[in-house]
């Protein structure tokens, strides 16, 4: 593409592509790598976050030139290929037919999954994975918020062409006469794809603007010929979704009477427990760095990153994601990585005297910073973990199962996760991988074989408030340690 003298070019290669801005082009996490044709003087940032090669390459970061000087021509640079975890079934049971398609879609803040089945068979026709395009405004959902709120409806437009455009290639190919649609994500995604007032996320006494059940045309929505309604299942709380609500559902949390503890772990980490017959949740913006944003070494689950370390006869070695050549470390390397590291020069602190390089080209290490930012996201999500517990008054040795939903979940090492404090010891017996449980969980609801918990089930939840909570800054302090490590 061309990109004319004068302008921004962060701002018109995303509005012309996909654009890796993870810090919404804050200059912070050097994502938005683009190849152009001329020398452009590289920035103090680019300096730092660009190895000498890339720069002798004329690869630049777009946030870093916001007014040319000439035109260029531009190349985009490590688009996203991202392993993404869907539904582990070729078959699902019809309970009650009401389309001759139904389409399951979990709307990640980071990737989407979508599942198109055959509504009177329940055979799963097609799974599709894609890269969220909001990500061009931001990681994280207060990135997303922000821009929401200057510009209201560029998110909700994003994931409604993409959406759109992808089910009429499904009507295009199987040439149904109804579809349904079923959508579950965060609360954010959700208020997102509804284009419904995000302000009352981010201000006290942090509530959603939609709270119920919303019933759409796909035909008004869409404008796609075919008849049907989108279904967008309701939120529990502002930073707890339909996503994290389809699991509870699946997994009967609702009725069990046994002790569950319940996360999906990613950018907002939800967290369930079921405890003699109440319900308690709460969420923690442990930020994306389990997702490999904001680190110097970080990426996504793509080709290529790794995926676990090892230390052999002494040696760290390590393992990439579809044995491709190595170009950053994905969440669960890292957990891997510092649980390794705290067998040797790291410290339970968390101090590590020097940075230790795995990779020369790409550089691939890790630095203190690193460390300090993985720390925060694994504070987060334990000391969340913690205070349900402690509102609930059990401990950890009560819990009969712990339950990891999530695509990143199902690939940590949970020895490692152990080692540096992410999961309790206590839970080693009985902690189950579950997989995604915001697409199942939205399938059991489309095929009827859930029902959807009622507005007064959900009301029936105690949400735990974390924000000003003494004692979870308390939990969090403590949680910001690591163990094992020679201290």
């Amino acid at each position: 593409m061309k990109v004319k003298k004068g302008s921004n070019l962060f701002e018109e290669v995303r509005a012309q592509g996909s654009l890796n801005a993870l810090c919404n082009g804050r200059g912070m996490c050097g994502k938005c790598k683009v190849r152009v044709d001329k020398a452009l003087p590289p920035s103090e940032v680019e300096e730092k976050l660009l190895s000498v090669a890339q720069i002798r390459q004329n690869i630049r970061l777009a946030c870093q030139h916001p007014f040319l000087d000439e035109d260029v021509e531009v190349t985009w640079v490590d688009k996203d290929n991202m392993v993404v975890l869907g539904l582990d079934q070729g078959h699902v049971d019809i309970i009650k037919a009401t389309s001759d398609l139904l389409l399951a879609v979990d709307l990640g803040t980071t990737t989407v999954v979508m599942a198109v089945i055959d509504g009177q068979s329940g055979e799963v026709l097609l799974e599709h994975k894609f890269t969220n395009p909001q990500r061009m405004y931001g990681a994280d959902v207060l990135s997303r918020i922000e821009v929401s709120l200057t510009n209201h409806d560029v998110c909700h437009r994003l994931i409604k062409n993409e959406i759109r455009k992808l089910c009429a290639d499904i009507v295009d190919r199987f040439h149904p006469t109804s579809m349904t649609i079923g959508i579950t994500g965060n609360t954010t995604m959700s208020h997102l794809w509804l284009n419904a007032d995000v302000r009352p996320l981010i201000q006290i006494p942090y509530r959603p603007s939609v709270s119920e059940i919303q019933v759409q045309s796909i035909r008004k929505v869409l404008d796609i010929g075919v008849e049907g309604s989108i279904i967008v299942y309701p939120p529990i709380a502002a930073y707890l979704g339909s996503d994290i609500l389809a699991g509870m559902a699946l997994f009967n949390l609702f009725e069990t009477n046994k002790n569950v503890l319940f996360i999906d772990l990613g950018t907002n980490g939800e967290i369930v427990l079921a405890a003699e017959g109440q319900l308690y949740a709460t969420s923690t913006a442990a930020g994306p760095a389990f997702e490999g944003v904001n680190m110097s070494s970080g990426c996504g689950a793509v080709e290529g990153a790794i995926d676990h370390f090892f230390q052999i006869d002494g040696n760290l070695t390590f393992t990439t994601i579809n044995d491709g050549t190595p170009v950053g470390i994905c969440g669960s390397g890292y957990i891997d990585l510092i649980s390794c590291l705290l067998k040797g020069p790291m410290e339970s602190s968390g101090y590590l005297m020097d940075e230790v390089i795995f990779h020369d080209h790409p550089k691939i290490s890790i630095t203190q910073k690193d460390v300090r930012e993985f720390q925060l996201a694994k504070a987060a999500i334990r000391s969340g973990m913690d205070m349900c517990l402690n509102v609930a008054r059990i401990s950890y040795d009560q819990l009969d199962a712990l339950m990891i939903a999530g695509g990143f979940g199902k690939h940590v090492n949970l020895d490692a996760a152990m080692d540096i404090g992410l999961i309790p010891k206590q839970c080693k017996e009985n902690t189950v991988f579950v997989g995604n449980s915001s697409l199942s969980g939205c399938i059991r609801w489309l095929t009827y074989e859930k029902e959807v918990p009622t507005k007064e089930d959900i009301d029936s939840i105690q949400v735990i408030e974390l924000a000003n909570s003494v004692k979870w800054l308390e939990l969090f302090s403590e949680h910001m340690l690591f163990e094992g490590g020679d201290v």
